[in-house]
């Protein structure tokens, strides 16, 4: 809630000085239930863990198996994606989303919460109306890169305001 209204208030502040806003807001469908744990793996390897932390977390993603056991009586193995802290997992996910935004124009501003994401540009200039283009372009290129699951789309919705 807080983030909502410290978006809003900058926003309407600059609306107020007669600046533009690009804005591109963002929903990763299937988010948490679908991060391609290949590309987490990759990126937690960046972050230099420990083997054996990396070890446990690549066994914890990629080997679980459950079933279902009632009265004594129990169902076959069977291999599933699905695992508790999912969510965090995500926000793990896209943590670098912001520093790729941020290395076309630092004035950028980037709120991620759950599964959305709102990037936006304050517009004073021509300069700054192509580098909130670029920063879409950005985006696109990273979700290309790492939602490669086709289960989990990006979906955005770009907008341009003028006061």
């Amino acid at each position: 809630m807080l983030q909502l209204l410290k978006i809003l208030d900058d926003w309407t502040n600059n609306l107020d000085q007669g600046k533009q806003i690009y804005v591109i807001c963002t929903d990763f469908e299937k988010a948490f239930d679908k991060v391609p744990h290949h590309g987490l793996l990759c990126k937690l390897k960046e972050y230099h863990l420990d083997h054996r932390l990396l070890h446990w977390i690549t066994d914890f993603l990629c080997n679980r198996k459950q079933r279902v056991r009632v009265n004594g009586s129990s169902r076959e193995w069977h291999s599933t994606r699905e695992y508790p802290g999912s969510n965090i997992i995500f926000d793990i996910y896209i943590n670098d989303l912001p520093s790729v935004c941020r290395t076309l124009c630092p004035n950028t501003k980037i709120f991620l919460y759950a599964d959305d994401a709102k990037v936006y540009n304050v517009v004073t200039c021509d300069e700054d109306q192509k580098s909130a283009m670029r920063i879409v372009d950005k985006v696109k290129e990273w979700s290309d890169q790492w939602l490669y699951c086709p289960l989990m789309l990006l979906n955005a919705i770009i907008c341009h305001t003028v006061l």
